[in-house]
């Protein structure tokens, strides 16, 4: 038995010969496919980017097609230098530099090495490391964002207090600011969070009601980042995001070394620029480059993982690029640190970013895995709707509009007539008075539609129909049917209007009082002129009365102390009006970091006139009953007393009636 047992069993070197021959089947099938994936075009980061393999015919059109669209671009809006990449199901579809980092010397751009800044295409990251916080159990998105801070609060001023996801979407009813944000060292960017109590802009609405970017809001998000991580901002990025994700080349703050393989900056006319440092370093300040930023869209699109790298759970990532605000369905809305924007029926998410000398832009198609980054080295270049468009017309497959309008009661509410301004102003303080001839929009009812007319001129007007079914929201079609458009107005807590959203949140518009609308302010401005030269007029006139330079009515006397008031009154306003004209024509580029203190001390002459405009009330309700005078000049002088004062009102209302800084 103990034979037949022992002839019975096979040899054992031919069990571990099979054993081995199964094996190797098994790790070829495995191995092979990966050492065949592309590289670049078509590069894996899961597999060597040292296996070149042979682009198909799709990604030789889609080389050809952007490779002719920049070249174009670039050459027509003479940009120095362009980065380009784009990714699709987790690999690199393509990556390419245009063009020179530095007009001087004409090195060539390189998508791998050449750094670019990228302005607000840096939330998304500052984003992704607070959701961090969040799936560690640091935070909470919906948390009173002060429980989270230190050594100052936020003023509670409206019922509900600013979250943190309030802040991420740009709804924390922060006022908009620009004045001083940009930090005139190295030094003082990095310590931005010990300014943060004193550059922190006003709160002007409930929050969670409109969405108006704040640099400043991603600014306090960042502080939260650095007390929890224990670390500078940079740091902390470079630790939880860029070092997971393989970025080696990005940074919020640049060493010496940093510094060497950065594109030089231009403006719009061709000027080099220096490196802008700013307060509101979370919101801006990134520099990287194409390739780093395909790793972060392979990333973001792959529920944070990339390689055997992870950024952030599938949940937390997936959260991001899903709507977090909008104040209604049909309104495009903002995820944590993008926008929604659809492009020929399809959903994508995008953000523009743009500092001094540079100008960037991301796109995100989750539905199809596919992402697009471009950087330019010049100041004010946009040209990603063409490129968007162009690109999902050629290689995406275009989803047709769901029907909104059918039958049903379609009313228009007349309260929807008025104003609309850009909510991207600053309430409290002197910077409002940048936005004081701003385009407005004004919104007027047609029979069975809406006309919304810009008051600037070059733009036509529009016409939109109402939804069935769907109050204050109105439609409008392309004429080839391709794109569908909504606007929505928005009401507050009493049923009025209170803003106007055109397609997408990022375009909200505040609707007017009166005596706001553009031809009202027109008219104040228009008024104040023809009783200035009144006042002029009256003075010169009355002096010469006085003399005796005239032949009627012999011993008639003019009250030239109260024209000279009046004329006086006049004459300071317009000087201040001229001096703040030449100082922001002068050095206004250089408010970001600092208005100087020559500039603020011109607020002073307002201030003065309004002690004369008191002093001319005082005298003329002293003399109005006096015989000495005839009654149509107190008239007159009155009439100059109370166009005074409303221009009082008018330049308090704009910020500039004491030192609102």
């Amino acid at each position: 038995m103990k034979r037949e047992n022992a002839a019975a069993r096979p040899d054992r070197r031919s069990v571990f010969s099979v054993r081995r021959w199964i094996l190797s089947i098994a790790a070829a099938a495995v191995l092979l496919p990966a050492v065949s994936l592309p590289i670049c075009p078509g590069a894996s980061y899961a597999a060597s980017r040292n296996q070149p393999r042979r682009p198909t015919d799709e990604e030789r059109e889609f080389a050809s097609f952007v490779d002719g669209f920049l070249a174009g671009v670039q050459k027509e809006r003479s940009i120095p230098g362009v980065v380009f990449a784009a990714v699709r199901n987790g690999e690199v579809l393509y990556l390419k530099g245009y063009g020179v980092t530095d007009k001087s010397d004409g090195a060539p751009v390189d998508p791998e090495r050449t750094v670019f800044r990228v302005g607000a295409l840096s939330q998304p990251v500052t984003a992704a490391a607070i959701m961090q916080l969040a799936e560690r159990g640091r935070i909470s998105l919906d948390e009173n964002v002060s429980t989270y801070l230190r050594r100052w609060k936020i003023p509670e001023m409206f019922d509900n207090p600013i979250t943190v996801r309030h802040l991420l979407t740009h709804t924390a009813g922060l006022d908009f600011k620009e004045l001083e944000t940009a930090a005139p060292t190295s030094s003082d960017e990095r310590g931005y969070a010990g300014v943060l109590q004193k550059k922190f802009p006003a709160r002007y609405s409930e929050p969670g009601i409109f969405y108006c970017e704040s640099g400043m809001g991603y600014a306090l998000l960042g502080s939260i980042l650095e007390r929890y991580s224990r670390l500078n901002f940079d740091a902390a990025v470079k630790r939880h995001v860029f070092q997971p994700l393989g970025m080696s080349s990005s940074f919020f703050t640049p060493g010496a070394e940093d510094l060497r393989n950065m594109a030089s900056g231009y403006d719009a006319s061709g000027s080099k620029v220096p490196y802008e440092y700013r307060y509101d370093l979370p919101a801006v300040g990134m520099n990287t480059t194409a390739s780093d930023m395909s790793r972060f869209m392979i990333a973001s699109l792959a529920g944070g993982v990339i390689g055997r790298n992870r950024m952030l759970g599938e949940m937390y990532s997936g959260s991001m690029l899903r709507r977090h605000f909008s104040p209604h369905q049909m309104i495009n809305g903002a995820g944590l640190g993008y926008l929604e924007r659809p492009v020929r029926g399809i959903r994508t998410l995008q953000r523009r970013g743009g500092i001094s000398g540079f100008s960037a832009f991301l796109m995100l198609i989750p539905e199809h895995k596919f992402g697009l980054f471009l950087a330019a080295n010049v100041s004010g270049i946009d040209f990603s709707s063409e490129l968007s468009e162009a690109v999902v017309k050629r290689f995406l497959p275009a989803q047709a509009q769901e029907p909104r309008a059918g039958e049903g009661q379609m009313t228009i509410y007349s309260d929807v007539r008025g104003f609309y301004r850009t909510n991207r102003i600053a309430r409290n303080t002197a910077e409002k008075v940048s936005r004081m001839f701003a385009d407005q929009i004004e919104a007027a009812i047609d029979g069975e539609t809406v006309v919304l007319t810009h008051t600037r001129g070059g733009v036509p007007p529009s016409r939109w129909f109402p939804v069935a079914g769907q109050d204050d929201l109105f439609l409008r079609t392309e004429d080839d049917g391709s794109n569908e458009e909504y606007i929505f107005f928005q009401r507050g807590e009493t049923g009025a209007v209170t803003a106007l959203v055109a397609g997408s949140v990022e375009r909200t518009f505040d609707k007017l009082k009166t005596y706001e609308s553009f031809y009202w302010q027109m008219a104040m401005i228009t008024g104040f002129i023809l009783i200035m030269t009144l006042s002029f007029a009256g003075l010169l006139t009355g002096m010469a009365i006085n003399r005796g330079k005239f032949p009627w009515e012999s011993g008639y006397r003019s009250d030239t102390e109260l024209w000279g008031i009046s004329s006086l009154f006049c004459a300071v306003q317009l000087t201040f009006a001229a001096g703040l004209t030449l100082a922001v024509m002068l050095k206004g580029d250089e408010f970001t970091v600092f208005v100087p203190y020559q500039v603020k001390a011109l607020f002073v002459i307002p201030l003065f006139g309004g002690v004369l405009l008191a002093w001319l009330w005082f005298r003329l309700l002293s003399k109005i009953f006096s015989p000495d005078y005839h009654w149509l000049e107190k008239i007159l002088i009155m009439s100059a007393a109370f166009a005074e004062t409303g221009y009082m009102f008018f330049i308090a209302d704009w910020r500039l009636l004491g030192f609102m800084f």
